[in-house]
């Protein structure tokens, strides 16, 4: 039996922020979309009809048609620290993709990803995303391949395949990538873009990384990022929103609010404990 299609709760928080953002209706629309808020709460899933048609119910309330690009800059969600940590640490573009492809299923299973040959490519599981849900993610990960290479978006694309109804394309033109149309999203990678280094790889972290998301747990993820928030301070040389945009968090006040929770203290006072001599 096929397991059931699904967005992980945190990025069904990320789209419900974006359109509360944007001056819709978010309560009205949950309704319409069969979505209690409890089911945003932790790190759950979320059935994707659900999701999709609170897209659907985003769209039909006005959102706009480039809704889903918009969303990027959200991306960074609470469910995806440890897996951005993973993929900015490791050694190669190769190797980041190969982590994003085996471990993007624990967020949503609504798209599969593959590499074939220096082509990336996206395809449904069993039924078609929204196209706000297909921008984000051509968007996310153009965006996310080039900075982790520390390139351009053109220096690291030659071509982008977008379906017709997306909205992704202007995006793209801007940032200098080539655009064409096709039956499903393709990511066509520059000659050498898979071999390129990653200026941010640590093979202590990514081993680190690695062996919490082979546990197969949201949880246990952030609560890694956390311990790794710990090593941070204690070296005393990053500010804390540095850590905290390391982290994935899009404002330090949430960062330190997790850390209080999970620690009992500040980032502040525990770099502070750990700075004074024994």
């Amino acid at each position: 039996m096929l397991a059931s299609p699904f967005v992980c709760a945190a990025l069904t928080r990320t789209l419900v922020a974006h359109a509360q953002g944007c001056g819709l209706p978010v309560d009205v629309l949950l309704q319409r979309a069969g979505l209690t808020p409890a089911q945003l709460h932790g790190h759950g899933q979320i059935p994707a009809m659900q999701v999709e048609q609170l897209l659907l119910e985003c769209e039909l309330a006005g959102a706009g048609r480039e809704f889903g690009c918009e969303l990027v800059p959200g991306m960074a969600t609470h469910s995806l620290q440890g897996l951005n940590i993973l993929l900015d640490s490791a050694a190669s573009v190769r190797d980041s993709l190969a982590c994003f492809i085996r471990y993007l299923p624990l967020v949503t299973n609504c798209v599969l990803v593959s590499l074939d040959g220096a082509q990336l490519h996206m395809r449904r599981y069993q039924h078609q995303p929204h196209y706000y849900m297909l921008d984000a993610a051509v968007l996310s990960l153009v965006r996310n391949i080039a900075r982790r290479a520390g390139r351009t978006p053109a220096q690291m694309f030659t071509q982008v395949s977008v379906l017709p109804q997306q909205a992704a394309g202007r995006w793209l033109q801007d940032w200098g990538v080539a655009v064409v149309s096709a039956q499903w999203p393709s990511l066509q990678l520059a000659p050498g873009a898979l071999e390129l280094d990653l200026p941010g790889a640590n093979a202590f972290l990514h081993q680190s990384m690695l062996r919490q998301w082979q546990g197969a747990g949201m949880s246990e993820a952030r609560e890694d990022s956390l311990q790794l928030a710990r090593h941070w301070l204690a070296a005393g040389d990053q500010p804390i929103e540095r850590i905290a945009e390391r982290l994935g968090y899009r404002q330090p006040s949430n960062f330190i609010r997790a850390f209080r929770k999970q620690f009992g203290v500040t980032p502040k006072q525990f770099r502070l404990s750990a700075l004074q001599p024994a």
